[in-house]
């Protein structure tokens, strides 16, 4: 879990889980922002421009694109800045489409979080196979992750490719193919739509399927990286020189997609200890058919009402009476509250405790690695505008700031989940009956008669599960995602505890009842005197 957060006034909690990721968007952001003016101070002056001459372009587009870039990420590290959970403001859960939030619970309490079937995917089955409890995990994070497992095999089939052409090209044409190889690691990569990605919020809205890879192209591009260096050599024709040095083009290709891989890996060991506790859980009921309700009215649910934990969101409080059966549902959740146990007061305990910990420590270590490429990416920019002619530092800083938007991206949804713990308390019962009607005393040698109704109960059936849930929401006001369902039997017995305080209430007040027919019955059946009225204390003086 990646939650930190602190308490300051007594009903609120204050949460910030993108505490460590900001920190590293702000690093990254400030320094792109400094060398980006440091490079914009050095041609203020129109004397260097017109001593740079054409190089005084480059440099301002460069320092430019820092700024822009600076800009990015600190208003990245601003928005995701602080996250504010008040009493009663913690989102819905989130349910199928067409399902209400009730029959969701009901569902979960009687059939558990079940398991989902593995796709039929070659590939996202090996992926299942890996991390085998990423199949309990929300939409949001399974969607995450079948989208950066299909960049990466697309990643490993140009790196692939790169290295059979290496091996098969004359250096000329290897030069040349070196270029293609590096635009389509660049592509892949699409670092701006990284950007975009991340200021919208880490892909918070994501479709329902990923698409399957396109095996067919990444087959065509093994068969070119060798098909097309042999017919060139066996080809008369010459191939020019390229006005580059090999290594140019070469370098900075290794360099994006072997940092990309990289961060492909950590991302996979995050995935892996992020869902280790994602399993497929169930509370079931605790049920009981050995109590007697000697009522109809809807006292008991009323009674369990005022039971219950407050503040609390009532999805179902029915009664219902039928010509021969009644029943009652009773379904609630107390007000989801933050899980605590990733707090830290201070910035270097945080990441220490994150580094100290299994499950953050692969998360963290994709985001330091972001955080070196991006830093590293911004120096062979700066380096580049400073020596005008230098493509080989261009294309290493674009392809090293490019990886590093892919690791951050990466980390950022990972990181950005607040985690919930919740009670959900749900009872029903159900009971048949049947009225009699019957006839007490002689109207010839008697004082009459009387008739009366009689209700007479069938056997009661009660169900009860109190239940602990534990939720994960992956944004502010994002909805959130039940992800374990444990039963609490101590507090399901004391719901039963209620239930037969109740039924021993139900059944003095129907003894007391049935006490005074007796005594009306025995009146009209042996002609006895009625019982007097009782007498006044003092006399009755006349007026």
């Amino acid at each position: 879990m990646s939650t930190e957060y602190s308490t300051p006034p007594s009903q609120s909690a204050t949460v910030n889980p993108m505490r460590l990721p900001n920190t590293l968007h702000l690093t990254l952001g400030l320094f792109a922002l400094v060398m980006g003016l440091v490079l914009l101070l050095g041609v203020s002056n129109a004397e260097q421009v017109r001593a740079m001459g054409l190089g005084s372009v480059g440099r301002a587009a460069t320092g430019l694109t820092l700024l822009l870039l600076g800009g990015v990420h600190v208003g990245v590290a601003m928005r995701y800045f602080r996250f504010t959970v008040m009493p009663g403001e913690a989102s819905q859960i989130a349910v199928p489409q067409g399902t209400s939030v009730r029959n969701h619970l009901v569902g979960l309490i009687n059939d558990g979080i079940t398991v989902r079937q593995r796709p039929d995917d070659p590939l996202l089955s090996m992926l299942y196979g890996l991390v085998p409890h990423l199949i309990n995990a929300p939409s949001a994070i399974r969607w995450h992750a079948e989208v950066q497992l299909r960049r990466a095999v697309y990643l490993a089939a140009v790196l692939v490719s790169f290295a059979l052409a290496w091996v098969f090209a004359q250096p000329a044409a290897f030069a040349w193919m070196a270029g293609l190889y590096f635009a389509l690691a660049v592509m892949l990569l699409k670092p701006f739509a990284t950007l975009a990605a991340i200021r919208r919020g880490a892909m918070e809205a994501a479709p329902d399927a990923v698409p399957p890879p396109r095996w067919g192209a990444m087959v065509a591009l093994l068969l070119v990286s060798i098909a097309g260096p042999l017919a060139i050599t066996l080809s008369p024709l010459q191939v020019p020189a390229p006005p580059f040095a090999v290594t140019t083009v070469v370098l900075p290709t290794i360099a994006v997609l072997g940092s990309a891989l990289i961060a492909s890996a950590l991302f996979t060991v995050s995935l892996i200890a992020q869902t280790g506790s994602y399993s497929a859980s169930a509370a079931r009921h605790i049920v009981r058919e050995d109590l007697q309700m000697h009522d109809l009215t809807s006292g008991l649910l009323e009674r369990l009402k005022t039971r219950m934990p407050y503040p609390s969101q009532y999805y179902a409080q029915d009664h219902d009476v039928s010509s021969d059966a009644y029943d009652g549902h009773l379904l609630l959740e107390t007000e989801p509250v933050v899980r605590a146990e990733q707090s830290a007061p201070h910035l270097r305990e945080a990441f220490a405790a994150a580094w100290n910990s299994d499950t953050q420590r692969p998360l963290l270590a994709l985001g330091l690695f972001g955080l070196v490429q991006g830093l590293v990416g911004v120096v062979f920019a700066f380096i580049y505008a400073r020596n005008s002619g230098a493509a080989m530092m261009g294309l290493i800083a674009l392809g090293f700031v490019s990886s590093a938007q892919f690791a951050l991206a990466s980390a950022h949804k990972l990181w950005n989940r607040v985690d919930f713990q919740s009670t959900v308390y749900r009872v029903s019962y159900r009971g048949t009956y049947h009225r009699a009607k019957r006839v007490a005393g002689n109207a010839y040698a008697g004082n009459g008669t009387l008739a009366e109704g009689a209700v007479r109960f069938g056997p009661l059936r009660v169900a009860v599960c109190v239940a602990e849930v534990t939720s994960v929401a992956f944004a502010r006001n994002g909805h959130r995602h039940v992800t374990a369902l444990d039963l609490l039997p101590n507090e399901s017995q004391a719901i039963f505890d209620v239930l037969e305080d109740y039924s021993r209430d139900a059944q003095e007040r129907a003894g007391q009842f049935y006490q005074q027919e007796h005594q009306v019955r025995e009146v009209m059946n042996h002609g006895a005197r009625p019982p007097e009225l009782p007498q006044s204390q003092q006399p009755v003086v006349p007026v």
